[in-house]
């Protein structure tokens, strides 16, 4: 599954995903301005990166558009643990994947069911289902 698709930068709510710099993001923080004398409402995100932690912002006219990440929730069994890497096979497809080990999901080991999420040809293990 690939890419984005457009939405509009007024309707986008706290705990949703944008894409900012390439980089797709969950909304963390989000401000809107009422429109003055001189010009259209403002709005203001804060977002961290899903993929990796980083801390982005983003300022634009409400009216305006961004891009919203296609994002697919899947589960997957871990066949094997290799170092900084993490063996999956889809519960769907059985294809084989090799995710990064993420750092903050406990109890992942051989054997155990993960959710994972695909969006924008990367990957990352969200939690443990079921051991």
């Amino acid at each position: 599954m690939a890419g984005t698709k457009p939405g509009d930068l007024g309707g986008i709510k706290v705990g949703q995903y944008i894409v900012i710099d390439g980089i797709a993001c969950k909304v963390m923080d989000y401000a809107h301005s009422k429109p003055g004398k001189h010009g259209g409402a403002k709005v203001r995100l804060v977002a961290v990166g899903i993929f990796e932690p980083v801390k982005k912002e983003h300022v634009g006219p409400a009216s305006s558009r961004i891009d919203i990440p296609i994002i697919d929730k899947r589960k997957g069994q871990v066949l094997a643990l290799m170092g900084d890497n993490v063996q999956l096979m889809d519960m769907e497809s059985y294809e084989t994947l090799e995710i990064p080990m993420p750092d903050d999901v406990e109890g992942i080991e051989s054997g155990v069911e993960v959710e994972y999420f695909e969006a924008m040809d990367r990957y990352k293990i969200t939690r443990v289902i079921s051991k």
